[in-house]
């Protein structure tokens, strides 16, 4: 009996002691979990990238609607538009308003963009915005 409990332990043994193949699990174990976090690190830095570049289209749009004072709400939005294209926003939606309700005239540029993550399991759209407001007249 101590004969084949001995044959056996060696054989279990051999057999645990084996590391051949180790590295590949490791590999399938950490890669997915690796991928994931450089992905979100590029979603994030195109998320940073559309929401300076939206803020920084609609502040041209303002600039723009201050020095043009007599500029229309259609005309002020294809400018934000060819702006937004200018920067590589060919998707973003931009709408300017006037605001009449106190004794300063505003015209007041909103813009949006429906962003979509490349990382899975994070969601699927991600709403980005940007507004600036800018005195055109006063009454």
């Amino acid at each position: 009996m101590n004969k084949l409990y001995s044959s056996l332990a060696k054989k279990w043994r051999k057999y645990f002691s084996n590391e051949s193949g180790v590295a590949a699990v490791e590999f399938a174990i950490v890669a997915p979990v690796f991928i994931m976090l450089v992905m979100a690190i590029i979603d994030f830095g195109r998320i940073y990238f559309i929401k300076s570049s939206m803020q920084y289209v609609v502040e041209q749009a303002a600039r723009h609607a201050m020095v043009n004072q007599s500029i229309s709400a259609s005309d002020l939005n294809v400018f934000a538009n060819t702006e937004a294209t200018n920067v590589g926003l060919n998707d973003a939606v931009f709408a300017s308003t006037p605001d009449d309700s106190g004794t300063v005239n505003f015209m007041i540029i909103t813009g949006t963009y429906n962003f979509t993550f490349i990382t899975p399991l994070v969601g699927t759209t991600l709403v980005l915005d940007a507004k600036s407001a800018t005195p055109i007249s006063e009454d």
